[in-house]
């Protein structure tokens, strides 16, 4: 008999382990017996019937201990649960909510090949403080670490809203201050780098250029996305997962009447035939293009390419005197102007323009006020023209007459 506040020890047919059978929330757990000092299995003899009762009374004591405020019971199916098994729970999360995408795969990988193995319950918040001083030690930038540590964590809490496991160790959130990217592009520098692209990016650039919409939304617009005066952006392209529109107007009607220009690709025998996307490639999407766009940005002088070791200055040999190395050009890494820059660079442009904060994060995509004045930088001239105006206001403020309060 099995009392729900006593529990019960017993022999299983055909096995040769003791067993222990109590109750949890409400659900009858069963499992083998093992010592409590090396978590062996306790074979079924006279002689380990002593130990099997005292793993029993230490479940009982956690269960107890648990009902008081104590920690989570921790029941032998949770014991089991691998962190790849969090992990796999993740992914599935992310898929049915149109989250999926290769950077959560690209950030998921060294989770696994560190965690994987572990047992769910291993993952402390020592150990994960420890996995943090490894990446460090690394030069991983907090940025880079917060973005695995906020995965791993979310992987708990879906395992937890799961019943997969009944706790979670804390993962601390290391502070990125200093890490905002700060450039922005002048209209002559953006004018450079489009110059040296190549001609199926130019008008993709020159459209982020003035709108501020990420690359990824860009490339995946279809020609059944274009209005007549308008472009819709499918709330699936959306990182925000919200459709958004944007007018076509000045030179953003003259883009896409480019684009309708080059929509009819004719191959080497005369047959014709029209792409599906508004920016593409010879009739295909537009893929990875880093390479196209660090030599176009290396080529304005608005990047360069630095010694992936130290970040130094290399030669024209691409030889860095520093590390006294030589590296192939693929090796070299790019520093410079990204495209993301754009949005920061639309964003200044609109509030320089005197448009509307509301209208312009309409027209960048952007959902809060906060992130919005993180992207719109103010530059030097700016500041100059506001340092001089205030000088001029404080100098006729000192012409003015003025009257005292007790005089008649």
């Amino acid at each position: 008999m099995n009392t729900r506040g006593q529990g019960r020890l017993f022999q299983r047919v055909r096995s040769s382990y003791w067993w222990i059978s109590y109750y949890a929330h409400g659900k009858e757990e069963r499992e083998v017996a093992r010592h409590v000092r090396t978590g062996l299995k306790l074979e079924a003899t006279e002689k380990n019937r002593h130990e099997a009762e005292r793993w029993l009374k230490r479940r009982l004591g956690e269960l107890a201990a648990e009902q008081h405020g104590g920690r989570a019971f921790i029941g032998p199916q949770q014991e089991r649960v691998t962190i790849n098994e969090l992990l796999d729970s993740l992914e599935r999360d992310y898929k049915l909510r149109d989250k999926w995408n290769p950077k959560a795969a690209s950030h998921l990988k060294p989770l696994r090949d560190y965690f994987g193995t572990w047992r769910a319950v291993e993952v402390t918040s020592d150990a994960v403080g420890k996995y943090i001083e490894n990446l460090r030690v690394e030069e991983y930038s907090n940025a880079s670490i917060n973005r695995r540590t906020q995965l791993l964590g979310q992987a708990f809490k879906v395992a937890m809203r799961n019943k997969q496991i009944s706790s979670a160790p804390f993962i601390p959130r290391l502070s990125e201050i200093g890490n905002e990217r700060q450039g922005f592009f002048e209209t002559a520098d953006f004018e450079a780098v489009a110059a040296h692209l190549p001609d199926y990016l130019q008008d993709l650039a020159r459209f982020g250029f003035l709108t501020g919409w990420r690359k990824g939304s860009i490339k995946s617009l279809r020609w059944s996305d274009v209005g007549d005066d308008v472009i819709y952006l499918r709330a699936e392209n959306s990182k925000g997962r919200k459709a958004e529109t944007m007018p076509l107007e000045g030179e953003l009607a003259a883009i896409i009447e480019r684009r309708r220009a080059a929509q009819t690709i004719e191959d080497k025998d005369g047959n014709q035939r029209f792409a599906e996307f508004v920016f593409h490639s010879d009739g295909q999407p537009i893929g990875n293009f880093r390479k196209a766009w660090a030599t176009a940005c290396c080529a304005a002088g608005v990047g360069k390419r630095v010694c992936p070791q130290c970040g130094g200055d290399v030669n024209e040999e691409r030889y860095c005197p520093t590390c006294s190395t030589r590296w192939a050009a693929k090796e070299l890494k790019y520093v410079g102007r990204i495209f993301h820059d754009f949005r920061r660079t639309a964003s200044r442009n609109m509030i320089v323009a005197a448009v509307p904060q509301a209208v312009a994060m309409k027209i960048t995509g952007h959902r809060t006020d906060s992130m919005f004045r993180r992207y719109a930088i103010v530059n030097e001239e700016q500041k100059r023209e506001a340092l001089a105006k205030t000088q001029q206001h404080l100098a006729a403020s000192a012409g003015r007459k003025v009257v005292s309060m007790g005089s008649k």
